[in-house]
């Protein structure tokens, strides 16, 4: 009855403390509630602690009769409450609703309301009943800690024994609806409830009363409800409920939600909802805000997002692990999203942490459980907070936790642990994995993943003989994806300052995520002279995460048996930027043009390679995925490329499925000049209609003639290499002391005397070694593996690039290297190159996450009356000529390294001219 709450919201008092012992004045400052205090104060942005909170509150005495609460949302994490100096309750726990009876320390006039919250930090001295790693904290482990007062607070007035809560469970093939009221204390007098029941248009279909007894503390009841109308993304159909208690003739309470007509069950390795097929198509949703962390600024704010996650062609967000705000799952009702919840995860188990995970997990259903949007629950996510992989009795307790939650709530799925390597499921009912791999760098990798999962690997399940195992669980990659920076200007507050948080995730990754600072990063690498200015690099990267998520999806769409997938995420956290949205929710360049590939329908392109000679015949699997939607009959395919068409006429396709159609051959266009060209794809309906879009971009090179640089005397240590450039039409030089170009993979001294004595070195490195003496000694200039470090960008996605001028400026695309470049990609890097070789020398190179840990991909330097040039492409994995791309980059290469240097001064001063 909301004429009789009064709203706490607002400014308070606030004091912290880092612990009990305070000593000496502390500061009294102004904190808005609902906010965790990590949001409001730059220097307890990483605090825990205690916080203790106060205001006054006039109440007129005419408000105070029946029972007055005082209502918390959620508070992080235990908190005393006082009223007038006398304490009036305590709460354990983060995430739920909790609230006191405080009717008799009311009194009219002014009355004093004080919190203590306790904020553990993991120094069992300092909290010994409850340390941080024995609580359950989802996130706060990652992004830093969330404390204080984050929902919602009031003043209800309302009578003793209320109605506090009512379960609804819905059966969509019956009409029928198992319900049940709660009440805050038995009842005090005979009682009658009124339950009317309206339809989503507002019409009532149910008005009736039931009669209870004296004492009880819930009274079950049921309904039908006749000519049910479902509710689906599409068509999200709400019914409301409201109860009223009667005594006397007089509504004394009343309490309303709203439940909608659905089902989500699997079958032979598919999802279905509502008896149909639905492939779920998700994305991470780590439920921060970009002011507030974790309290949601607005509903509005909300819709808005939920808005744009629709656009992007997503039907589910999996909210990670985390209790959202009830308002989350309230829009995600109204405006068709599916949600995938999870438990907030601690960090170790024990007697009493896993006591706090079962509380938690019963109050999240007894909660949240009337939302028709929420169909998967997750008790654990990645091992966090258990230990699968070493303890059974860890196993045996998810087992006995799985069981349970199913018999509790039986209406949705439930995912025991959604696992990381080396983690795994020991029962479930989705057998979902998590895997990151850097496109286009590591394909192949992504390939085998995609494979595997599709194979039902045995690295799904617990290798230790316990796993419950049906073979007809749902197969789903549950987290993949890439970064794509956002501009930082985009981000900044309605004062022009940069968020706080880019002050943060500087001890993440080696430094690689922290955003501080990455204009000047950007300029003092001299990457202004490749990609312009900071917007357009941005830009690149947002269309590099797009062509990534685009593979990745792709791979798996080709796969029958696989069920959905999630990215990774729906928008950036702080400084994670792999979002599709930013931290404002502010849309990615790609926002459009996601939807051709997250959709029901999708057509799926296989590739080899992306690069072609002019004239040229390219090869192409094709397939086209119907995962769920209605029947496609009398479809055509359409396949164009410049002015020619192919059209391919299809059979009847039933979801799901996934029609192969086999091997498709286009010839490539005559250019005279290396261009990028695009391969698209339409699936139409028979009335022309347009059900399906994709598309492929290959770069055409021109035929290629004998080489500008022939006449140079080329020599290589290496025999396959002197094969190799012998077939490309150089001309060999009899042995090193000849040589006025030397090709090698690597160097020793005779090849150093010979380039001081004024031959040129074309280093071509595929392995570890030190570039000295062609770099001084201090500078330690040397070729690393990218494997195993920040370099291989599976992770905070590493970006790497080429200069698109002088003797790379017939490479089409960029700078930014793309698929067009997939056989020459680098496996190692050049470490160590300072700020001047980035301004000139470095013609190809490579960053992490935010502009961080900076290494070339190729260098020229001079070296005595010689040269050497460096690179890391790969340019010998195929055979002479195959790949365009490789035979192009080499002769670049080659005429780099034997250009005098005032060829390349008069260059320099030709683009600067051009520049300015």
């Amino acid at each position: 009855m909301q004429d009789n709450r009064i709203s706490l919201d607002g400014t308070w008092e606030f004091l912290h403390v880092a612990d009990d012992r305070l000593s000496g004045p502390a500061e009294v400052r102004q904190i808005t509630v609902p906010s965790p205090w990590q949001a409001q104060f730059s220097d307890l942005r990483m605090r825990a602690g205690i916080g203790i909170y106060r205001r006054t509150i006039e109440i007129a005495e005419e408000w105070l009769h029946d029972s007055i609460w005082l209502r918390f949302g959620a508070v992080f994490h235990n908190s005393r409450v006082f009223i007038n100096g006398e304490q009036v309750g305590t709460n354990e726990g983060g995430f739920l609703p909790f609230s006191f009876d405080v009717t008799s320390y009311l009194k009219a006039g002014a009355n004093e309301i004080k919190v203590r919250v306790d904020s553990p930090t993991d120094n069992p001295a300092e909290f010994p009943d409850s340390p941080f790693a024995e609580i359950p904290f989802g996130k706060q482990s990652w992004y830093g800690p969330l404390s204080g007062i984050w929902q919602s607070v009031f003043l209800e007035r309302r009578i003793s024994d209320h109605m506090n809560r009512v379960r609804l469970v819905p059966k969509r093939d019956t009409g029928v609806v198992t319900s049940g009221v709660f009440f805050a204390r038995p009842l005090t007098a005979a009682t009658q409830i009124r339950i009317e029941v309206r339809d989503p248009s507002g019409e009532v279909v149910l008005d009736e009363i039931h009669e209870t007894q004296v004492g009880v503390t819930s009274m079950p009841f049921e309904f039908t409800v006749a000519d049910v109308q479902s509710w689906s993304p599409d068509q999200p159909n709400l019914y409301r409920i409201r109860l009223e208690l009667i005594r006397d003739g007089e509504v004394k309470d009343e309490i309303g939600d709203h439940f909608g007509f659905r089902t989500i069950e699997t079958r032979n390795g598919a999802f279905y909802l509502n008896g149909e097929p639905l492939y779920l198509r998700a994305a991470l949703d780590q439920d921060y805000y970009p002011d507030t962390i974790c309290t949601v600024p607005s509903v509005e704010f909300l819709e808005d997002q939920f808005r744009k996650a629709k656009e992007l062609g997503l039907n589910c967000l999996r909210c990670h692990i985390k209790a959202a705000d009830p308002r989350y799952y309230e829009v995600a009702d109204r405006m068709g999203m599916l949600i995938w919840t999870e438990l907030p995860n601690g960090g170790m188990t024990t007697d009493r942490s896993r006591g706090r995970k079962e509380k938690l997990l019963k109050g999240i259903v007894d909660r949240d459980c009337n939302h028709p949007s929420i169909i998967i629950w997750t008790i654990i996510n990645e091992n966090w907070g258990v230990d699968l992989v070493n303890d059974s009795d860890h196993r045996e307790w998810l087992k006995r936790t799985f069981a349970w939650l199913k018999a509790y709530d039986p209406t949705r799925l439930v995912v025991d642990n959604s696992p990381l390597a080396p983690s795994f499921h020991v029962e479930t009912d989705i057998a979902d994995y998590h895997f990151y791999a850097a496109i286009p760098d590591h394909r192949d990798a992504w390939d085998r993943f995609v494979d595997e999962l599709s194979a039902r690997s045995s690295w799904l399940y617990s290798p230790h003989g316990d796993a419950v195992i049906t073979g007809r669980e749902p197969l789903m990659c549950s987290e993949f994806g890439n970064w794509g920076l956002p501009y930082p200007k985009d981000l900044r507050d309605a004062k022009g300052e940069e968020p706080w948080w880019f002050e943060t995730g500087h001890d993440w990754g080696e430094g690689v995520m922290y955003a501080h600072g990455v204009e000047n990063r950007f300029s003092d690498w001299s990457l202004d002279r490749v990609f312009g200015d900071l917007r357009r690099f941005v830009i690149a990267a947002q269309w590099q995460q797009f062509r990534a998520l685009k593979y990745e999806i792709e791979a798996m769409r080709r796969k029958p048996n696989l069920a959905g997938y999630v990215i990774t995420e729906l928008h950036d956290c702080h400084w994670e930027s792999n979002g599709l949205l930013d931290m404002r929710r502010n849309p990615r360049v790609f926002h459009e043009l996601f939807h051709i590939i997250n959709s029901d329908t999708v057509i799926v392109p296989k590739w080899e390679r992306v690069s072609y000679w002019a004239g040229e015949t390219a090869g192409l699997q094709l397939s086209v995925a119907h995962g769920a939607g209605p029947v496609l009959e009398d479809c055509r395919l359409e396949i164009s490329l410049c002015n020619e068409t192919q059209t391919l006429s299809l059979p009847r396709i039933e979801a799901p499925f996934v029609l192969d159609l086999g091997r498709i051959e286009l010839k490539m266009p005559e250019l005279d000049e290396s261009a990028q060209r695009r391969i698209n794809f339409d699936l139409r309906a028979p009335d022309g209609r347009l059900i399906a879009h994709n598309h492929v971009d290959v770069a055409i090179h021109p035929k290629r003639g004998r080489p500008a640089h022939a006449r140079q005397m080329v020599w290589s240590p290496d025999e396959d290499i002197r094969e190799r450039l012998s077939a490309l039409g150089y001309t060999q030089a009899r042995g090193l002391e000849e040589a006025t170009l030397i090709v090698a993979q690597n160097h020793d001294k005779a090849i150093a005397d010979r380039v001081r004595q004024g031959a040129n070195l074309l280093l071509l490195a595929e392995g570890e070694m030190s570039l000295y003496p062609f770099f001084p000694h201090w500078q330690a200039v040397r070729v690393q593996s990218r494997s195993g470090t920040l370099w291989a960008g599976d992770w905070a996605s590493s970006f790497a690039w080429l200069r698109r001028t002088n003797n790379f400026a017939r490479f089409p695309s960029g700078p930014l290297l793309d698929e067009t470049m997939d056989r020459v990609l680098p496996e190692h890097v050049i470490a160590n190159c300072n700020l001047l070789d980035f301004q000139a020398r470095v013609f190809a190179g490579l960053v992490v996450g935010w502009i961080h840990k900076p290494v070339a991909l190729g260098v020229e330097r001079s070296y005595g009356r010689g040269r050497l040039v460096a690179s890391t492409f790969r340019l010998f994995r195929d055979e002479p000529m195959a790949d365009p791309t490789a035979t192009m980059l080499l002769d670049s290469l080659v005429e780099l390294a034997v250009e005098s240097r005032a060829s390349r001064l008069e260059e320099a001063v030709r683009a600067a001219e051009a520049a300015a």
